[in-house]
């Protein structure tokens, strides 16, 4: 990821963020290095989070759409880094597969 920033790495998300979004994910991602490894962790950690509160729960809601956004990013920057993209890939359903079997 070449921006400095995650702020400017979502920015340059086509499609872009929604607005109303933005804020919620910059709250989790704002001082975190912005790598897939790491976007993989965030992902993870809201998943976990929306998992704890089952049922028919905004705050659960926001979590889960939250961790699937973090996820995709997860994707998007396997595919812009310079390794293999298939393996990245797989890394990433591995690690999601252990903890949520």
């Amino acid at each position: 990821m070449n921006p400095t920033s995650f702020e400017g790495w979502l920015k340059e998300r086509m499609p872009g963020v929604p607005a109303e979004f933005l804020p919620l994910l910059l709250l989790h991602g704002r001082t975190q290095a912005t790598t897939a490894e790491r976007l993989t962790a965030i992902g993870e950690e809201a998943i976990v989070r929306a998992l704890k509160r089952p049922g028919r729960d905004r705050e659960a809601a926001f979590a889960l759409l939250t961790g699937d956004a973090f996820l995709t990013y997860a994707c998007e920057a396997s595919a812009e880094d310079d390794g293999d993209v298939g393996e990245a890939l797989m890394g990433i359903i591995n690690r999601l597969g252990s903890i949520f079997p």
